[in-house]
């Protein structure tokens, strides 16, 4: 009867244990992703080396379709990998030696980090301070905003002129010719619109001078404003003088604690590299460097009297021999601007800007 119940005993057991065996080999069958030559890529590894990617660009592999796309990225270079090793390029002497310089840069650039770059504290009092000390630099220049109309043909212009002249209305006029692709000016895109200062469009200087001269509400004559090799015909009104202004802190604070951050960390490594020099004794010898002979011109060589009068004599006598080695110009070899208007990008005053 023992021996029946030791049988039984057993017999379950053996029955538990191969239970608990397939469902921990099916647990690690479901685990692994992908599989190539004996090698597997795991569940785990996958979300471990997403969870190390950047905050941003861990937000592209959230979803479905972005982990399959980085299981398939993972794979494939661990595969690549192992054949380049079965290959021997891990000990490619050219790989090892930029693999060491790789590791030296990153080694160096964390070292930065840690006794320079983490260091830095950019104050409230810091950004207030340089603000303070460079005011005139954070300025808007005064401004103008007109509405403009840029002519290639003058006798165009002159009928948009007639037009203003007999009381049309200039913003419409502007704004039709806008439409119409036929004002090329900076205000092409916005109905002859635009708002510059009088820094702007450096080769429009007719242009930028007439505008900033007049009064509000006030339309210019026909403005000769030549560009390049072309010459535009340009009618403006002026619609509003912005004056300049100081611009406030607030409006420039990002930029200014960038600035203050780049000379604080100078300051930072301009110091800890002084002690480290004093520490560890270091010296520089620039005066033991082998000096650096120019290279010498090539020289002519030598030629005798009798030689040189013979080489002019020859020389004369080869150019007169061979009149067709040199080619005729003709009026069809000169390629003009006209033929090659693909060759140039046309230079208008809605390129500057």
């Amino acid at each position: 009867m023992k021996r029946v119940i030791f049988l039984m005993s057993a017999f379950m057991i053996l029955i538990s244990s191969c239970i608990f065996v397939g469902c921990s080999q099916k647990a690690q069958q479901e685990n692994i992703l992908a599989e190539f030559d004996k090698q597997v890529v795991t569940l785990e590894e996958l979300e471990q080396e997403i969870s190390e990617l950047p905050e941003w660009k861990q937000k592209k592999y959230k979803d479905q379709a972005g982990r399959e796309e980085y299981l398939t990225l993972m794979a494939e270079s661990r595969m690549l990998l192992q054949v380049a090793g079965e290959k021997g390029l891990n000990k490619d002497p050219e790989i090892v030696k930029q693999t060491r310089e790789y590791r030296d840069q990153l080694v160096v650039k964390e070292l930065v980090k840690r006794e320079v770059d983490d260091k830095v504290n950019v104050t409230e009092d810091l950004v207030a301070k340089y603000y303070a000390d460079r005011k005139d630099e954070y300025v808007d220049p005064e401004k103008v905003s007109v509405t403009e109309v840029t002519l290639e043909d003058e006798d165009k212009a002159k009928e948009v002129m007639e037009k203003v002249k007999g009381g049309g209305d200039f913003t419409e006029l502007a704004k039709e010719m806008s439409d119409k692709a036929e004002s090329v000016g900076p205000g092409q895109r916005s109905e002859g619109k635009v708002t510059f200062s009088q820094d702007s469009y450096s080769s429009a200087r007719e242009f930028v001078e007439t505008a900033f001269g007049l009064q509000a509400g006030d339309i210019s004559n026909i403005i000769v404003q030549p560009i390049g090799e072309k010459t535009y015909y340009m009618i403006v009104r002026l619609d509003e003088r912005i004056p300049s202004r100081q611009k406030e802190l607030s409006e420039v604070e990002s930029k200014i604690r960038r600035e203050v951050e780049k000379e604080e960390k100078k300051k930072i490594m301009d110091r800890w590299l002084e002690t480290i020099k004093t520490e560890k004794e270091f010296q520089l010898y620039p005066d033991r460097l082998p000096e650096i002979v120019e290279e010498e011109e090539v020289k002519e060589e030598e030629v005798k009297p009798g030689d040189a009068e013979a080489a002019e004599d020859e020389t004369e006598t080869s150019e007169e021999e061979k009149p067709d080695e040199k080619a005729k110009e003709t009026p069809s070899d000169e390629t003009t601007e006209e033929e090659k208007p693909d060759e140039k990008v046309e230079e208008t005053p809605s390129n500057e800007g």
